[in-house]
């Protein structure tokens, strides 16, 4: 490796410490015990470390660096946001570092030290820890302890106890717009899955659902509503489960695209005709529009939810502090796999 690419991160693991423990060391930290400075030093000095300059990065900011953190890169919907958001930072001539956290908090964590060691200008958060309907309360201390540090802008989600920058798509509305879609084409008999119990996504988009179907004076039916995760393969799970039922709804919501994409499939695998239901998912991801039958979804109105994410970072790269939440609305996109009942 050549000397030049040494960072903190590489003397921890050679000397088989915490990266904090480093900057410790480089800080002069006097909780450091002697024997574990002395260690570190000589990892530094095998290895041609300059730790005045490592201290120096250490000690000031990076005023152009954004952290982004979201839980799976694979799911376009997190992919195509943070694409979107990385275009646009990179032409204000920002530095944005995306770290993928596949939705294990010990690696949300371990991002987390990794943009405060940094001194990131802030970190933008999406899915994971945000995402729990009832956070751990070593994630929620964790994260006031970040906030202390670097402004956390969370993306379509929230915590309770921590005060961040929010930017949130209307989800309650999205389900109105779905729901009295169907409703104008004859439907009545409407299922909801996907998603898990305890994901504010899911279930905001539950007790949403089930609060418009009163609204419309439509039963909610227990058995049509199946949790099984945001996945393909969870769609498929989730439909097959629905198609055990001796009576079936009409018209089937997905918690997210994939979801429906998955149902699809698994009614084509069973020779079930598509045509029996008509189905409607959430997030208007990039397939959605090419798949057969095209997808009736909701738009999370990207352009807008980015410029808002952009507007955020750069007010607080301004020093601007205004912390109230922002709430965007959403739009239908009607296609072709919703069709009269």
């Amino acid at each position: 490796m050549n000397k030049r690419n040494f960072t903190i991160y590489d003397i921890a693991k050679e000397a088989s410490v915490s990266p904090t423990t480093v900057s410790r060391v480089l800080t002069g930290n006097p909780v450091v015990k002697e024997s574990t400075r002395q260690k570190v030093l000589a990892i530094m000095k095998e290895l041609d470390f300059s730790p005045n300059e490592a201290a120096r990065r250490l000690t000031k900011q990076q005023t152009d660096l954004i952290g982004f953190i979201l839980p799976d890169i694979t799911n376009p919907f997190f992919s195509q946001i943070y694409i979107e958001v990385e275009k646009k930072a990179l032409e204000k001539g920002y530095t944005i570092l995306l770290r993928n956290s596949m939705n294990i908090s010990a690696m949300e964590s371990t991002h987390l030290r990794e943009f405060t060691e940094r001194r990131a200008a802030c970190i933008v958060f999406m899915g994971g820890r945000i995402n729990k309907t009832n956070p751990d309360m070593y994630e929620v201390t964790e994260m006031q302890e970040v906030m202390s540090r670097v402004p956390i802008i969370m993306i379509n989600g929230k915590m309770k106890g921590v005060k961040s920058y929010t930017i949130r798509t209307n989800e309650e509305e999205g389900i109105r717009s779905i729901v009295k879609h169907l409703v104008s084409l004859g439907h009545s008999k409407i299922a909801l899955i996907g998603g898990s119990k305890g994901i504010s996504s899911a279930d905001n988009k539950l007790s949403s659902f089930k609060r418009i179907l009163k609204e419309f004076h439509l039963e909610f039916n227990q058995d049509w509503q199946i949790f099984s995760d945001f996945s393909v393969e969870s769609g498929r799970v989730a439909m097959k489960k629905l198609l055990e039922n001796e009576s079936l709804p009409t018209a089937i919501i997905g918690i997210n695209d994939l979801i429906i994409y998955g149902a699809v499939k698994e009614c084509r695998d069973q020779n079930i005709s598509i045509n029996d239901f008509s189905f409607v998912g959430f997030d208007d991801i990039y397939p959605s529009d090419i798949v057969y039958p095209s997808l009736t979804t909701v738009n999370h109105n990207y352009e807008i939810l980015v410029n808002e994410i952009m507007k955020t970072i750069d007010n607080i790269i301004a020093g601007k502090t205004n912390k109230k939440g922002k709430l965007i609305d959403t739009h239908l996109i009607i296609r072709e796999s919703s069709k009269e009942c």
